[in-house]
């Protein structure tokens, strides 16, 4: 049987199938609410972009003081 790999799968557990979140109207008929559910650890996401994208690294900035001189202030 053949495997095959995708970009697209959860930025958090891995894998690759979701669900519309679907929700109960005062009316009473089922509606999508435009959220996405993982099938793999059930997170919610605001948009399929949102459930595949890498999340973003924070850029950090190295002090220019030493530990000694962060120490001693």
């Amino acid at each position: 049987m053949p495997t095959y790999k995708t970009v697209y799968k959860c930025r958090e557990c891995g894998a690759t199938s979701y669900q519309q979140v679907i929700e109960r109207a005062a009316s009473g008929a089922l509606k999508p609410t435009g959220q996405y559910k993982c099938t793999g650890c059930r997170n919610v996401f605001a948009s399929l972009r949102a459930w595949w994208e890498p999340r973003r690294q924070v850029d950090f900035q190295s002090s220019k003081l030493s530990p000694l001189e962060i120490s001693s202030q």
